[in-house]
């Protein structure tokens, strides 16, 4: 698991941590090997504090979870999936500045 204490998702849990879940679920798309992915992990640390309690972050170990990334087309990392009531509004690749990554997430909330 990456530094962040955020939750892991993985293909098995991915319907009922992300796609069954009402409000707001940043999915962070990482993998252990990835610099900028360690970056983006400690973004979101940095800006968790500063969001509703009903927005969830989790992790998706790119490695671990081939299907979700070919599912989602993700072609990059770090990569944030952004679903609002199970249905993905939004999909980002690479580190953004830490308030253009917060405006995109609270934009969705």
């Amino acid at each position: 698991m990456s530094d962040a204490a955020f939750p892991a998702i993985d293909t098995a849990g991915f319907a009922a941590q992300v796609l069954e879940r009402p409000g707001l679920c940043v999915v962070d798309v990482w993998s252990a090997t990835c610099v900028p992915c360690r970056q983006m992990t400690r973004l979101l640390s940095e800006i968790a504090a500063d969001l509703p309690p009903q927005v969830m972050i989790g992790q998706v170990d790119a490695d671990a979870n081939p299907q979700l990334l070919e599912r989602y087309g993700v072609r990059g990392l770090p990569t944030l999936l952004l679903f609002k009531d199970g249905v993905l509004v939004e999909a980002r690749t690479g580190v953004d500045r830490k308030q253009v990554l917060k405006k995109a997430i609270l934009a969705h909330a």
